[in-house]
């Protein structure tokens, strides 16, 4: 499916106007939380229902909005759909530049800030500032919108589940007790204008920007490297997930050696 997506002619992957309500839809949810003044309520509410789940599952969902995680898992990208890789890429950076930005506007405490500690559940140290939009949310929404759409038209309904997965991504951080309700709605809807932003961008782009013999191509191989470093030197977010960082890992190990493989193959064609 990926390899027929990069196949794609130019007029596929236009960008109807009308997405661009999308980001109403998350909006609407905080107007309506915070009209209901209910985002202590359902951060309980929330909270503790998570609990019926263990802590490694939403610590790895998690990492589902950390720029290096979702670097690792869509690599591959730059081999069956680099114009997809580079859509999520300029995103990536879109939402990078919001995030602090709109943190030290709201500047606003986390739910360890107010609420007693011993009465929710905290995964690992709890975090007390900085906390709408969030950014893991952001990130999250905002790679999902920007792949689900850099793809094709045709295959757009097929990618539904990324954005079950981002909005999986907002759940798990209130399920750690790092975030609001409020902080999540956010944070989905700035992630999804950053998305539109890097989908749109990307059409601008001429195709054989996105080639594999181009300098951008090897700028990200070379950040793989970096990137690879995190993944296995540092914890990100959470300690617990340092065994998932290592298959995130093993994904940059198996897309260089497609990549040295398919380099070798147009070498001997």
């Amino acid at each position: 499916m990926i390899q027929k997506m990069s196949q794609a002619s130019n007029k596929d992957y236009r960008i109807s106007k009308l997405v661009w309500i999308l980001p109403f839809f998350p909006f609407s949810l905080w107007c309506i939380d915070s009209y209901l003044d209910m985002d202590i309520k359902w951060f309980f509410l929330i909270n503790q229902w998570a609990m019926k789940f263990t802590d490694i599952f939403w610590t790895s969902l998690s990492l589902l909005g950390n720029g290096w995680s979702l670097f690792a898992l869509a690599l591959p990208l730059l081999i069956f759909a680099p114009r997809t890789l580079f859509s999520a890429l300029i995103s990536g950076l879109f939402a990078g530049i919001c995030s602090p930005i709109a943190k030290a506007f709201f500047d606003t405490p986390r739910p360890a800030a107010i609420l007693n500690q011993s009465a929710i559940h905290i995964v690992d140290q709890p975090l007390l500032h900085s906390a709408m939009p969030s950014g893991h949310t952001m990130t999250a929404f905002a790679i999902a919108t920007a792949i689900f759409f850099a793809a094709p038209r045709q295959r757009r309904p097929q990618l539904m589940w990324l954005f079950i997965l981002a909005a999986a991504t907002g759940l798990s951080r209130i399920a750690t007790g790092s975030h609001w309700p409020s902080d999540v709605f956010i944070g989905a809807t700035l992630g999804m204008i950053c998305g539109l932003l890097g989908a749109y961008t990307s059409t601008l782009i001429k195709v054989s920007f996105f080639e594999l013999n181009q300098w951008p191509s090897k700028i990200i191989l070379l950040s793989s490297v970096l990137c690879m470093y995190f993944l296995t030197s540092n914890a990100l977010d959470f300690q617990m997930n340092q065994p998932v960082q290592y298959g995130l890992a093993f994904i940059i190990f198996l897309t260089w050696l497609m990549v040295a493989k398919k380099s070798l193959f147009n070498r001997h064609v």
